[in-house]
C-alpha cells in the first residue's frame, strides 16, 4: 500500500531540482522568513524557463556588465548537450557564480542544476548528502534508509544511478561545485579533489554537464591523472568603469548617484576593487551625501555638487581609514616588534631586480620555510644534478675541477630536463628531501644567526633546531596544499612528495630567508 507523499519545503536544492517550476507567491511562506540572498534568487531563477523576448546573448550581456566575453564563452560552452567540464576560475567577487547561473537561466528549459555550495558544506560526506539528496526524490540522511555513501567509490556509484535515472528522462544535468578551492582545506580533501575533476571520465554520461567555480588558479589543480581537461573561463578583476557600470545598473536617480560615484568611487578602488565591499561602503555614503538635499530626485548642478562633496568628504575619509584597514600578520609583528626599522631595511636590501616583495601574506615558520624550499628543488631539479648543485664547495657556481663534458653528453643533458620542465614538477623520496634540506640550511648557518627565529631554532645549534620539527613541517606543509603526497613507491618502498608552489612564492619565501635560491635552480 502506498503511502501519501509530502510536499518538502523549497530550499535551494527542491528549487534548482525542478525542472519546470511555478512562480512562487509572495505570500507563499507560512512562517516570516528573511530576505533571501542574491545567490539563492540566481538559484531559484537559474531553474526558471527562460524568457521569450530578445535573443539570450542580449538579455545576458544587458544583466552582466563588463563580462561581455565571458557571457559570450559560458554560452558558446554550455549550449551543446554533450560539453566537455567547464572551469570558471577568477579572484573573489569577479562575478564569476552569478554569470553562470543568469548563463543557465537563458537556456533551454529542459535541463535540471545541481548546484554544490562547497564553502558552506563540512566535509566530503555533506557534499555527498546534498548532491544525492538534490537528484533523488527523498534525502539522504543518517536516520532515513538512504544512507549517505562513506568511500568515494560508492559515491560515484550512487552518484552514476541517480543520475542516469535523471538523463533517461530527456534532461541535461548541471553539476556545479562552487568554491572548489575549500576542498583543499577539508580532510582527506588532496584525495578527493582529483576525483571530483576526473567525475567526466568516472560517470560517462553525454547528458551532464560539469562546471567548477574556484578562485584560485588552473595550475593549483594540475594533477598527473590523465583527465579529460575542462573548458578554461576567466574572469579578471573589473576596471573602475566596469565598476561603475555594475553599481549604476538599475538606480532609481542615475544622474545624481553618478555625481556621487565621481568623488568616492575612484579613492576606494584603489584599495579594492571587490564589488561587495565597494557597495557596502558606499551605502552609507550615499545616504551621507543625500542629507543636504530635500528631494532625492533632484538633478543636482554644479553649485550643489560642491556643496555635496564638501558634506561628504569627511565621511569618505573616516570610511577610508576604517573600512578598509586591514593590516597584514606582518605588518603586526612589524609593529610589535621595536627592531622593525632594521628587518624593513634588511628585505629592501635583498630585493630582486624584478621587483618582487619579499614580505609573505602568511605565517610559516623558518624550519618550514627551508624545508618547503628543499621541496621545490627537488621537484624541478633533476635528481642526476644533486652531487653538482649541493657539493661542499658552494653548488653551481664553483666549476673547479669540473671535467668538461662532451657536447653528445650536454644534449643528453639537456634532452633530460627538457623532458621534466615538460612533464611539471616532479616527485621525490623522503630521503632526498632530507639530504637538500641538509645541505642548504648547512650553507646558510651564518645567515641564520641573522634571523630570529627563537620559536623554531634551539640555542646552541641552528641546523640542529631546524632538523629537529623537520617531520612535522612536512605533515603540515602537505595538509596546507604546499606539498602532495602519492601512493608509495612499489620499487622503493616509500611516500613519494611533489612541491605544488610555483617560482615567484619559492622567491618570496626565499628572500624572506636571505637564501640564494637562484644559485640552486638549474637553468639551460
Amino acid at each position: 500500500m502506498s503511502q501519501p507523499v509530502t510536499p518538502r519545503r523549497t530550499t535551494r536544492s527542491s528549487a534548482s531540482a525542478s525542472p519546470s517550476p511555478a512562480p512562487a507567491s509572495p505570500t507563499s511562506p507560512p512562517k516570516s522568513r528573511p530576505k533571501p540572498s542574491p545567490r539563492r534568487q540566481l538559484l531559484a531563477a537559474a531553474a526558471a524557463p527562460p524568457k521569450e523576448d530578445g535573443s539570450p546573448a542580449d538579455a545576458l550581456l544587458a544583466e552582466l556588465p563588463g563580462r561581455r566575453a565571458q557571457a559570450m564563452d559560458l554560452l558558446r560552452f554550455l549550449a551543446p548537450a554533450p560539453a566537455l567540464p567547464l572551469m570558471l576560475h577568477g579572484g573573489a567577487a569577479t562575478g564569476k557564480t552569478r554569470a553562470l547561473l543568469l548563463a543557465l537561466r537563458h537556456l533551454r528549459p529542459s535541463q535540471r542544476l545541481v548546484y554544490a555550495a562547497l564553502r558552506s558544506l563540512p566535509s566530503p560526506r555533506a557534499l555527498f548528502a546534498s548532491l544525492l539528496s538534490q537528484l533523488s526524490a527523498t534525502p539522504f540522511s543518517t536516520s532515513s534508509r538512504h544512507r549517505v555513501p562513506d568511500k568515494p567509490s560508492d559515491f560515484v556509484a550512487a552518484l552514476r544511478d541517480a543520475l542516469t535515472g535523471v538523463v533517461s528522462h530527456g534532461e541535461v544535468v548541471y553539476l556545479v561545485f562552487d568554491n572548489l578551492e575549500v576542498v583543499r582545506s577539508w580532510d582527506k580533501g588532496g584525495q578527493l579533489l582529483p576525483l571530483l575533476l576526473r567525475l567526466h571520465d568516472l560517470l560517462q554520461l553525454q547528458q551532464v554537464v560539469l562546471v567548477y567555480v574556484s578562485s584560485a588558479t588552473p595550475d593549483a589543480y594540475y594533477s598527473m591523472t590523465g583527465s579529460v581537461e575542462p573548458n578554461y573561463v576567466y574572469f579578471p578583476d573589473y576596471t573602475v568603469d566596469e565598476v561603475r557600470d555594475i553599481l549604476m545598473h538599475d538606480h532609481p536617480n542615475p544622474k545624481l548617484y553618478s555625481s556621487f560615484l565621481s568623488v568616492a568611487l575612484k579613492p576606494l578602488f584603489r584599495v579594492t576593487r571587490r564589488v561587495d565591499e565597494l557597495s557596502a561602503v558606499l551605502e552609507p555614503l550615499f545616504r551621507r551625501y543625500c542629507e543636504p538635499l530635500g528631494d532625492l530626485k533632484a538633478v543636482p548642478d554644479e553649485g550643489m555638487k560642491r556643496r555635496l562633496f564638501e558634506h561628504v568628504q569627511s565621511h569618505l575619509a573616516v570610511a577610508l581609514n576604517e573600512t578598509f584597514s586591514v593590516p597584514m600578520r606582518a605588518s603586526m609583528d612589524e609593529i610589535k616588534d621595536g627592531g622593525s626599522a632594521g628587518k624593513g631595511s634588511a628585505k629592501r636590501q635583498f630585493a630582486g631586480k624584478d621587483g618582487l616583495s619579499s614580505e609573505l601574506e602568511f605565517h610559516m615558520s623558518v624550519s618550514a620555510k627551508y624545508l618547503l624550499l628543499s621541496a621545490f628543488l627537488a621537484s624541478r631539479n633533476p635528481a642526476t644534478l644533486d652531487a653538482a648543485l649541493f657539493d661542499s664547495t658552494g653548488g653551481l657556481d664553483n666549476r673547479k675541477r669540473k671535467r668538461k663534458s662532451s657536447q653528445a653528453s650536454m644534449h643528453m643533458k639537456d634532452t633530460i630536463v627538457e623532458e621534466m620542465l615538460m612533464k611539471g614538477p616532479g616527485t621525490f623520496p623522503l630521503e632526498r628531501l632530507l639530504a637538500i634540506f641538509q645541505c642548504i640550511t648547512s650553507v646558510s648557518e651564518d645567515i641564520l644567526d641573522e634571523i630570529d627565529c627563537s620559536d623554531n631554532m634551539a640555542s646552541e645549534s641552528g641546523t640542529t633546531g631546524l632538523m629537529s620539527d623537520v617531520l612535522l613541517q612536512l605533515s603540515t606543509l602537505c595538509n596546507s596544499n604546499f606539498l602532495s603526497k602519492s601512493r608509495s613507491c612499489p620499487l622503493e618502498g616509500s611516500a613519494r612528495y611533489r612541491s605544488n608552489i610555483d617560482e615567484d612564492l619559492a622567491l618570496k619565501v626565499a628572500r624572506s630567508v636571505n637564501f640564494p635560491l637562484s644559485k640552486y635552480m638549474y637553468r639551460r
